[in-house]
């Protein structure tokens, strides 16, 4: 009998701690994408961004999704939605670095 309470109070306390901790997961970073933080820093051409952005890499902004592309991306400037960004900017905004 001791056991069986014992089980289920463990089965109980791993319940909480599994509620919990679903309570305070913090969202992914790149789930708060704006786009419109970005309004007045897009850029048509790679030319303006980059007299634009100092010292801050040139990025390419999917405006559609939630990442940006660095110039070593294949996607940099090939998305069908998108524009020439700062990466300050784009990470300000809530952009993150693509993987491809």
């Amino acid at each position: 009998m001791k056991l069986a309470v014992a089980g289920l109070v463990a089965i109980g306390m791993s319940l909480a701690a599994a509620q919990g901790m679903a309570a305070n997961a913090k969202p992914k970073k790149h789930d708060h994408a704006d786009p419109a933080k970005l309004r007045g820093k897009e850029f048509k051409t790679l030319a303006a961004a980059k007299s634009s952005c100092g010292s801050s890499p040139v990025v390419w902004v999917n405006t559609h999704g939630v990442v940006f592309h660095t110039q070593k991306s294949r996607w940099f400037g090939h998305t069908r939605f998108g524009a020439y960004s700062c990466m300050d900017a784009a990470k300000a905004a809530g952009f993150w670095p693509s993987k491809y």
